[in-house]
């Protein structure tokens, strides 16, 4: 009977008594002896007739050599604990297992699974660590596998049990947990994605509820007691199935049916992102000055505005996530960002927090087409999309491929603008007060009234190359040349200055709830000093929306210099 599905030689004087499998012939028969010197494929239920008087020498060419299919893996195992090691493999004939330790066979360990009981540090060991392998043999050959390393760790220190899958596939916008499980006494995780901490993620299980772009990569935990520190392995989130992005006839239709529509403007929100203190990366000039001065501007054309400066990955995606909650039908949204920019081989965008290192992996940037997505999503009236950054092209290593494009095609409410081509760069000078593309928007935006929003980019984009012209650093302003792609129907003649109607508007009063919100601060203290007989006022004010700038105003009348060191401790609510 053959074992398994497999192709196999056979000698030609065996017969073929039932076999049932595509192409051949199911019950009791007299067959013809198979030809010689040919391969059959028998499924798992072929039986095949041996004469009494075979030679079992003719089954010798039939002979295959071990091969491992399940390898042992590296582990830990604390002093006391169990063992247990696993190695698989098939041939013919049956394969046999021998175990070894530091190149020394273990007596009696001859079974594919490997189990040590009370396992401690002993002869063979070097500082902690053992070496394990299996010996793999049968009549037609043997090999080695490859050699586990296992760490004996000390009582009580922390034991992943149960480690993540390798790779785990999901869909766009689905539910995903990650879940470990360890041994050991008051244990503490902390998730983390890549090598970035994740806020909050600090129980056995990660609770992904939405999946979106950002979220595709590497995952671990990591569990920490007073004894030690042990990581779980390392799980890939990929995104499978229909991208994402390649929203369905019926969703564009319907997004665009709200935005047309919604000829009232309901809100208008925006959010601008300025990265200019970056670990790894060269020191940017006006990212914040920038997004500063453009946010100030835009308020006076009624736009709740939120000003992020120097985010990390975590923080650009919750900063996000807070601009979306603000979105819905007939809302204008505006995303600006300054800072380093990369993009792809498919001419994907990507926005450079202020934590990426050197490797300039795009997994730990946010892709600009992901947030475009996200918008469209909101069936807001108006998107538009503003990058003052360089888009250097990414050096990407064997294992990355440049991401899909996000199709455009049925929109007719979107702008593009980057401030510089495709691999380009854009410019900045310490002698301005902002960047080269930073002043020609602001100046275009403080005289807009009747000026439709493809209208406004046009200009933008003239003083740019004005400035270009003017600068002698950059050249002939072949440098810095803006480029706009333009969604917008020419038959809706948007503007920054169109009204929003309040009343009887609950997505405006929404909007500037959820703002006010996000811009609180606390309440001014007074500190009462008895023996410098002076009192202390403690104020708060937000420079932007990320910075709680605090103040301590000390009374005059004070008798002596005062050196006083105040702790501040914030409380949620």
């Amino acid at each position: 009977r053959v074992k398994e599905e497999r192709c196999v030689r056979l000698p030609a004087n065996l017969r073929l008594v039932s076999a049932d499998g595509p192409g051949m012939s199911t019950g009791d028969g007299d067959f013809a002896p198979l030809p010689n010197g040919l391969h059959y494929w028998f499924p798992e239920t072929a039986v095949v007739q041996i004469p009494e008087k075979l030679n079992s020498e003719d089954f010798k060419e039939n002979y295959t050599c071990p091969k491992i299919i399940e390898q042992p893996k590296d582990t830990e195992v604390r002093t006391g604990g169990t063992l247990s090691l696993c190695c698989l493999a098939h041939g013919y004939p049956k394969p046999k297992y021998q175990w070894r330790k530091g190149g020394q066979d273990l007596k009696g360990m001859t079974s594919a699974i490997l189990k040590m009981p009370k396992f401690s540090v002993s002869t063979g060991s070097f500082h902690g660590f053992s070496m394990f392998n299996c010996l793999v043999q049968n009549d037609a050959g043997y090999l080695f596998s490859r050699t586990a390393v296992v760490k004996c760790l000390p009582e009580g220190h922390p034991v992943v049990t149960k480690q993540l899958e390798s790779r785990v596939d999901t869909t766009y916008c689905s539910e995903v947990f990650l879940s470990i499980k360890a041994d050991g006494e008051d244990l503490h995780y902390q998730w983390y994605f890549y090598d970035i901490a994740i806020p909050g993620m600090t129980e056995a299980t990660l609770h992904i509820r939405r999946v979106y772009d950002w979220d595709e990569g590497q995952y671990l935990c990591k569990v920490e007691n007073s004894y030690g520190v042990a990581h779980s392995t390392i799980c890939h989130l990929y995104l499978v199935g229909k991208v994402g992005f390649d929203l369905s006839t019926s969703q564009r239709e319907r997004a665009q049916r709200d935005a047309e529509h919604s000829k009232e403007v309901k809100a208008k929100v925006a959010l601008l992102i300025g990265n200019r203190d970056y670990t790894h990366q060269r020191r940017l000039i006006h990212p914040e000055s920038d997004v500063l001065a453009i946010g100030h501007a835009l308020e006076d054309h009624g736009f709740r505005t939120l000003v992020y400066v120097n985010l990390t990955f975590r923080e650009m995606i919750d900063a996000i996530k807070c601009f979306l909650k603000m979105l819905s039908a007939g809302t204008y949204a505006l995303f600006y960002y300054a800072g380093h920019g990369l993009e792809d081989g498919a001419n994907n965008n990507y926005l450079v927090p202020v934590d990426l290192d050197t490797s300039n992996n795009l997994r730990k940037c946010i892709r600009l087409s992901a947030i475009h997505f996200e918008m469209q999503r909101k069936s807001t009236r108006l998107v538009a999309m503003v990058l003052d950054c360089c888009r250097t092209s990414a050096k990407l290593t064997a294992k990355q491929t440049p991401r899909c494009k996000v199709p455009l095609e049925g929109f007719a409410n979107y702008a593009y603008h980057f401030s510089c081509c495709s691999s380009g760069t854009a410019l900045e000078s310490k002698s301005d007060a902002n960047s080269v593309y930073a002043m020609s928007f602001l100046k275009e935006l403080r005289n807009c009234e009747q000026m439709k929003i493809e209208d406004f980019f046009s200009r933008v984009a003239g003083g740019v190359m004005e400035a270009n012209a003017r600068d002698k650093k950059s050249g002939s302003g072949a440098a810095m040349r803006p480029e706009l792609l333009n969604g917008l129907a020419s038959a809706t003649g948007l503007k920054w200055t169109d009204e929003i109607n309040t009343e009887s508007n609950k997505q405006y009063h929404r909007v500037l709830k959820n703002h006010n919100l996000l811009l609180c601060v606390p309440s001014p203290a007074h500190l009462e000093c008895e023996e410098l007989a002076t009192s202390v006022k403690i104020c708060f004010f937000r420079r932007v929306t990320n910075v709680l700038v605090v103040t301590c105003l000390v009374d005059k009348n004070c008798r002596d210099s005062v050196a006083a060191k105040f702790d501040v401790k914030f409380v949620r609510a």
